[in-house]
């Protein structure tokens, strides 16, 4: 995602005013969008600063920035979360504490992508264990 200049810019050209709503919603997004925040979380952070913040104008905003390919949204147990890294990449969540990283490399995803023909799938179950926890055969 450009930074905040860029994207206001964007979304002026694109016909939504600057409001400091708007904009308070795009500079939260660029603070904490790399945790991959649910739209819930990110009008929570968001209305700290701004507490007439309606999820309506949060919601208008982020469906904006998705339509101008500067973010992506994607479900995960049934919350919509916010995708800020547009590049090919593998999201990689801890089911233990819920946190999602980015995982970047062009030959394995391609690799994925001519498995399963898609650019966007879920990968359930695949579990990495540390070495200490690895059952070695006796």
């Amino acid at each position: 995602m450009p930074n905040p200049e860029e994207t206001l810019e964007k979304l002026r050209k694109a016909g939504m005013k600057q409001t400091p709503q708007r904009i308070e919603v795009v500079r939260t997004l660029l603070e904490i969008g790399e945790k991959h925040p649910s739209l819930n979380q990110l009008y929570q952070e968001a209305k700290k600063r701004i507490p007439t913040l309606s999820f309506s104008t949060l919601y208008t905003t982020i469906k904006k920035l998705e339509e101008l390919g500067l973010i992506r949204l994607f479900d995960l147990l049934g919350e919509t979360r916010v995708e800020i890294n547009t590049k090919p990449h593998i999201n990689i969540i801890d089911i233990t504490t819920g946190e999602i990283r980015d995982y970047e490399d062009e030959e394995l995803t391609k690799k994925i992508e001519s498995i399963t023909g898609r650019h966007r799938f879920i990968l359930v179950n695949i579990l990495v264990y540390p070495e200490e926890n690895t059952v070695k055969p006796s």
